[in-house]
């Protein structure tokens, strides 16, 4: 009975670890498996090097252990804000400043410009592991969030068959939502991977500010989308249409600026932050 008890606590505390993960194991893997196809050979050797596995497998890995002391830092840092202006992204407040960006700006400090070379194996490791899943996290629509203070328009709930279902868990699992949740991450890429050469290095080109007024950007969409009271059980073909086009531009646009940044990284290069 014991054990009984034990297996079915494991396994309810695996389901409630799923659906608290943001954009989901099938978002942040489909996300991590198209950045992976767009590595140069040289990256994705050397990510293969210190990883010792695929970009995937390690796509929820954050999420995971978001728990344990030892991430206790990095626990809630997987989105970020808007500035009162409503265009720009918040690079100053949070822990680390800029939250879900800060992490990626401080690691690309570690990292860029050949810096690699000089750590630990396992220190390389482990933000590769961080920026798998936190590129894909600055991306969901869900994660750029609006101050209560300056956008009070934006504090509301959605509804499910009638209950009040969370805006944040609804976009968190909108790239597999509806028929399209038993999709592999081949069918997601052959789905959303169509941009042309020309695209994709638009999407990768300017910098983190740049992204950054994007990001912002998935936000009011998304909110524009699915605006107060709306019941997401109830959404017409026309509605779910808007809510795949913006999820799907939102994780391959994650995904070529994750294989950008790794691609990056291992060409001993760096990506400029801030706009001069």
């Amino acid at each position: 009975m014991k054990k009984f008890l034990i297996f079915t606590f494991t396994i309810a505390s695996m389901l409630w670890a799923q659906n608290a993960m943001a954009w989901s194991n099938l978002p942040h893997g489909t996300i991590a498996y198209i950045a992976e196809q767009h590595l140069t050979p040289e990256a994705k050797a050397k990510c293969y090097h210190y990883l010792r596995h695929t970009l995937p497998f390690y796509a929820s890995w954050m999420d995971r252990w978001r728990g344990s002391a030892i991430f206790e830092d990095v626990n809630n840092a997987h989105s970020g804000t808007a500035m009162a202006d409503g265009v720009n992204y918040d690079f100053k407040s949070g822990k680390p400043a800029g939250k879900v960006m800060g992490h990626l700006v401080n690691a690309l400090a570690e990292l860029g410009d050949g810096k690699y070379k000089n750590l630990p194996d396992s220190v390389v490791r482990q933000r590769l592991i961080n920026m798998v899943h936190y590129v894909g996290d600055m991306h969901c629509p869900a994660h750029n969030n609006f101050s209560k203070e300056h956008f009070p328009q934006y504090r509301y709930s959605l509804y499910k068959n009638g209950k009040k279902y969370n805006f944040h868990t609804f976009w968190d699992g909108s790239l597999g939502s509806f028929e399209r949740r038993k999709w592999t991450y081949e069918k997601f890429a052959a789905k959303i991977d169509t941009y042309s050469p020309e695209e994709i290095k638009k999407i990768q080109g300017g910098t983190l500010e740049d992204w950054g007024r994007e990001l912002v950007q998935f936000g009011h969409r998304a909110r524009k989308i699915t605006p107060k009271d709306t019941d997401v059980a109830k959404l017409t073909k026309e509605q779910k249409k808007e809510v795949y086009a913006l999820a799907d531009e939102a994780a391959v646009k994650g995904a070529y600026r994750l294989a950008h940044i790794l691609n990056t990284i291992f060409s001993d290069k760096n990506i400029q932050v801030f706009n001069k």
